[in-house]
């Protein structure tokens, strides 16, 4: 083999190596700019989604999402079920989400309403929320501004029943 064939024939190897380098260097480029778009895109859709969600006004608790490929992940605490699922709906209905993990939970609100009817008491009244009739005294307190005598209700009244829990 003669000095220009042998010249030749590395010279073709070397620029072909130094193609396929600088290719997979592009390559490499090309791959961390498409993952950096993607995370851009990914932290706006999740800003998007948190203003939707706060949009809607009702105060979830611990408030937090994650998104990635269609996919929204969403935590928080909420005073009802109807709470929960307007946050789920809003966020099922939103551009380019294909599935929702509910993670909302639905926390027991502090008190509750009971309309009296004929017959009732407050201990009564006491036994079917708390199992003690003795804890009418916690149904009266929360309900003074409608009772002067806890032996003084009537049909039609909207007490309160405070969570005791």
């Amino acid at each position: 083999m003669g000095l220009f064939s042998w010249l030749k024939k590395t010279g073709a190897k070397a620029s072909t190596t130094a193609v396929e380098a600088a290719s997979t260097v592009v390559d490499a480029s090309k791959s961390a700019s498409n993952e950096a778009f993607e995370s851009r895109l990914t932290d706006q859709k999740k800003v998007m989604l948190t203003g939707l969600v706060n949009s809607l006004g009702l105060g979830i608790d611990n408030f937090d999402l994650e998104y990635g490929d269609g996919k929204v992940t969403v935590y928080g605490q909420v005073s009802s079920d109807k709470d929960k699922s307007m946050v789920v709906s809003a966020l099922e209905s939103a551009d380019g989400i294909s599935y929702v993990d509910n993670r909302i939970s639905v926390t027991a609100p502090a008190v509750q309403t009971y309309t009296v009817k004929a017959g009732d008491s407050l201990s009564k009244i006491s036994k079917a929320y708390y199992g003690d009739p003795m804890k009418y005294k916690e149904i009266f307190a929360a309900n003074q501004d409608i009772l002067d005598d806890p032996n003084k209700i009537f049909p039609g009244q909207e007490l309160k029943i405070p969570n005791l829990g």
